[in-house]
């Protein structure tokens, strides 16, 4: 399907479910809402006589979340993704799909979904406020934050997507055929602030990362706990360990 039907069917299945959504934000936090009246750029994504295979966006559909301004304020909910090929977060407005001025953005957060007890993720929130120049970025980028309690202690995720070129074209459509290819990179950045990338999101990779004194006792708390060495939601737990157990890194 065209990326522009499917942006299409994406906002009539969210402009019905949005407001009845917006009043349901959990308990966590008690944000104080305000209006994006910047409505930096218009539609997006124009057909044109290339056909690409894939997507450069984070969610298969918009789902709701909020953009956080460094004011502390959160925008109202609203449908949003984000395009990691143009490096763009996007939202839905007026029924028009926006590009966000990132001016004065902190960053941005998905809404968990009803099932979230139940899955082993994290909610989704993204940072403006990472050094970019450790992660190799050209330009400022969204980085999701999976842990990070103050301490300096981060668990990070990067979102990249390159498009593979295609120079033949179909014989009997005329078109040229790309394809977006996408990946994750996993960084933990340590008391000390240094960032150092990971192979995988697994526990053994993060515990690679401290001393060998240290490993001991580290992958004794996953087995006495009996932690998923892949869940989101386990890992968050091992590195809240390590930051009571190791608050200056080894």
């Amino acid at each position: 399907m065209k990326l522009y039907k499917l942006f299409l069917i994406s906002f009539l299945a969210l402009f019905l479910t949005v407001h009845a959504n917006a009043q349901n934000t959990g308990n966590e936090t008690d944000y104080q809402t305000v209006q994006i009246t910047n409505k930096a750029g218009t539609t997006i994504y124009a057909e044109d006589k290339t056909e690409v295979k894939g997507s450069p966006l984070l969610k298969e559909s918009f789902e709701n979340g909020r953009i956080l301004f460094e004011s502390g304020k959160a925008s109202e909910i609203l449908p949003i993704n984000y395009d990691s090929y143009k490096n763009q977060v996007l939202f839905i407005k007026d029924q028009k799909i926006m590009v966000l001025n990132t001016n004065g953005v902190k960053g941005f957060m998905f809404e968990t979904p009803a099932d979230f007890q139940n899955t082993d993720k994290v909610q989704e929130v993204f940072s403006y406020q990472i050094r970019e120049t450790e992660l190799g970025f050209d330009e400022l980028t969204p980085v999701q934050v999976l842990y990070n309690q103050g301490t300096g202690l981060k668990l990070l995720a990067v979102h990249r997507t390159n498009l593979m070129r295609s120079n033949s074209k179909d014989p009997f459509t005329g078109k040229k055929t790309e394809r977006y290819i996408n990946s994750e990179e996993f960084f933990i950045q340590k008391h000390n602030g240094d960032i150092e990338e990971l192979r995988r999101l697994r526990a053994k990779d993060i515990i690679r990362k401290y001393d060998r004194s240290d490993r001991k006792a580290l992958n004794n708390f996953m087995d006495e706990n009996d932690l998923d060495s892949r869940s989101e939601k386990d890992l968050v737990k091992l590195m809240t360990y390590i930051d009571n157990t190791l608050g200056s890194d080894s």
